[in-house]
Parts: structure tokens; C-alpha cells; sequence
């Protein structure tokens, strides 16, 4: 009954540490928006990893990864030709909202509106979430990312655009909210604090849920 009871312990001690990694990030987003009125773009100038390394740029130790080691899924060795193990899962990005279908006239995330035309990016502006409190900003995300699939040398991952989002993508298998901490995830919103809710709860199609996820705080089911 020990060893039950130690690696209960461990795992909520790996969940609290997750959290107080999140709270860091969430103090680096709001230090950035402060100064630049703006969210950092997901992707800029055809270079992945925007968003991390505008927050770096704020302050440079931040902690990027879960501390939950996870053995990656299939995809991921398929797209990363991974063979270096269990990873420690990036943190994902609410760059997208909760987007599965459809053309919303601007991206209710975080991440920036691409202009179609001539591929340029605007920043998100701060005032665009109308409740920050009820805002999804970062948090455990999948393990999937938007790269060629079979072209990354192994074990060597450059910065990418690691999201965040409410939906399993069935072509893939893959959930864009994580589930190592006893099927559950850590989320910061856009006033700094952190939530825990079981994976089911953050992918949930409700109303409850996918409005968390979008700046206006509403629903927007014909996105679903």
C-alpha cells in the first residue's frame, strides 16, 4: 500500500509544480501584454515559436515544459522521426480558440489574424478579451504540432507553434489538451490564475466550455 500512496504523492507534487510554471508564464504574457497592448503572434515572419520567444524576451529562464514525463504517441514519432524516449510535454498555446470549422471574420484566440491575401499577421489586441478571468491563455497541450510530417532530424526539435485547443482531431488521433496528470490538465487564464479540470471538461462541446476559449467569451457553436 506504500508505493501507491508514494507515487500519488509524486504525482500531485509534479501537478503543483506544473501549476507554479504556469503562474510564470501567465506573470511573462501579462508583463508582455502590459508593454506591447498586444498577445504574442503564434507564428511571424514564416518562424515557428513566436510566442515562446517573444515570452522569453520578457523573462529568459522560463520554464517551457511540463514536468510530467510522457511517452510520446504515435504521431508525434511519425512527424518528429522521434526516437529519443518519454518527453516532457511544451506548454500549448491558445492561439486558435475554439475554432473546428468555419471562417470566424478574426481568430477569437490569442494567436494573431493572418491576413489571406499577402500572409501578413496583426497581434491579438489586449482589449479584445472582454473577460480575462474567462480566458484560456496557456496550459498542457498535445503533443502534436504544426510541422512536415517525417522531416524533423530525430531528437532534435526546434521551437514550433506548440497550441492549445478544444477538440480531438480525428485524421491524427490527437487532443489538443493534454492528460498526464491523472486524465486531467493545468490552464493559466489571462488574469493569472490557474485551473485544473479533467481533459473531458476543457474538450468538452458545451457552451461552458468553449466559450473559455474565445476573447469574447462567447460559445460560437457554428465554429464547432
Amino acid at each position: 500500500m506504500l508505493l501507491p500512496a508514494l507515487a500519488n504523492a509524486a504525482q500531485r507534487a509534479r501537478t503543483t509544480k506544473c501549476g507554479s510554471n504556469l503562474r510564470q508564464l501567465g506573470v511573462a504574457l501579462n508583463l508582455y501584454t502590459q508593454d506591447a497592448n498586444c498577445f504574442p503572434l503564434a507564428t511571424q515572419n514564416g518562424v515557428t515559436g513566436a510566442w515562446q520567444v517573444s515570452l522569453q524576451s520578457v523573462t529568459p529562464a522560463l520554464p517551457l515544459h511540463c514536468p510530467v514525463l510522457v511517452v510520446p504517441t504515435a504521431n508525434f514519432v511519425q512527424i518528429f522521426n522521434w526516437t529519443g524516449g518519454p518527453v516532457y510535454p511544451h506548454y500549448g498555446y491558445n492561439a486558435l480558440g475554439a475554432v473546428y470549422q468555419g471562417s470566424p471574420p478574426y481568430n477569437p484566440g490569442l494567436g494573431g489574424d493572418v491576413n489571406l491575401a499577402n500572409g501578413s499577421r496583426t497581434a491579438t489586441s489586449v482589449n479584445r478579451v472582454v473577460n480575462p478571468a474567462q480566458m484560456i491563455s496557456l496550459g498542457d497541450s498535445s503533443l502534436f504540432l504544426d510541422v512536415m510530417f517525417g522531416t524533423q532530424p530525430a531528437t532534435n526539435i526546434p521551437n514550433q507553434i506548440y497550441i492549445a485547443f478544444p477538440y480531438k482531431i480525428q485524421s491524427i488521433n490527437n487532443t489538443g489538451v493534454g492528460d498526464w496528470h491523472g486524465k486531467g490538465a493545468n490552464f493559466v487564464f489571462g488574469d493569472g490564475h490557474i485551473q485544473f479540470a479533467p481533459q473531458s471538461v476543457w474538450i468538452a462541446a458545451s457552451d461552458a466550455s468553449r466559450r473559455l476559449w474565445n476573447s469574447d467569451n462567447q460559445p460560437h457553436p457554428e465554429w464547432w
